[in-house]
């Protein structure tokens, strides 16, 4: 466990030091032919597991734009640093790595949780709780995720 907790504190560690360098600037430029639609939200009453791993993979493996990403963060654009990053990383996105959202779920009211794994090459498997909210009828990643996370691992959030 101890050994698990350290490699997660190197992987937020690397991705929060990245996220203070990258604010305003990307560290990698897609090629255009690899860009995805600009626009992604799910407004469904109930998400599926579908649902939440294309939004996953929409904020973490696409180089859409901070606008469109952040329409589906609860932090909206104070958090997009944290999915571009991800991105820019290419940790947990092809060819390296890559996410998936599975069950059990939980859903209750404008609340709904699933279970994220990460994977990339070379390090164990990061599985963790996920939240989303429904504000204002559309589905975004919950602040309280991200937050609990970083938590986790023993990093301090301001």
């Amino acid at each position: 466990m101890m050994k698990t907790r350290k490699i997660v504190a190197g992987i937020v560690s690397t991705i929060m030091t990245a996220a203070v360098v990258t604010i305003g600037a990307p560290l990698v430029t897609a090629p255009a032919a690899s860009a995805a639609p600009d626009e992604f939200l799910i407004t469904r009453e109930v998400p599926t597991l579908e649902d939440l791993d294309a939004q996953v993979a929409f904020l973490i493996e696409t180089p859409a734009s901070d606008d469109a990403k952040a329409a589906n963060l609860e932090g909206g654009h104070k958090a997009v640093v944290v999915a571009r990053t991800l991105y820019n990383l290419g940790l947990f996105r092809a060819p390296l790595g890559s996410n998936e959202i599975t069950g059990p779920e939980t859903h209750e009211g404008n609340v709904h949780t699933a279970m994220l794994r990460s994977k990339t090459v070379g390090r164990p498997d990061l599985v963790a709780r996920v939240v989303w909210k429904r504000i204002d009828g559309v589905w975004k990643l919950s602040n309280s995720s991200v937050c609990e996370g970083v938590k986790a691992v023993g990093l301090a959030m301001s």
